[in-house]
């Protein structure tokens, strides 16, 4: 997915969520190639945590 599709697909999110996302997807690929693991990594467990937060069916069980 790249920041287009995140932006195209703002309306459907938190337009905040989505320029935070937008944002750090472009400083990872601005990274150097060998860099960008960790950088992916961070993203994705801070997005996992986020739905976790947010997900209703986990507060209800």
């Amino acid at each position: 997915m790249s920041t287009a599709d995140l932006e195209r697909d703002a309306s459907e999110h938190d337009p905040d969520a989505v320029e935070a996302t937008a944002d750090a997807l472009e400083g990872i690929e601005a990274a150097p190639l060998e860099e960008r693991a960790g950088g992916y990594d961070a993203l994705a467990e801070r997005l996992r945590a986020e739905l976790e937060r947010s997900d209703p069916a986990r507060a209800a069980g």
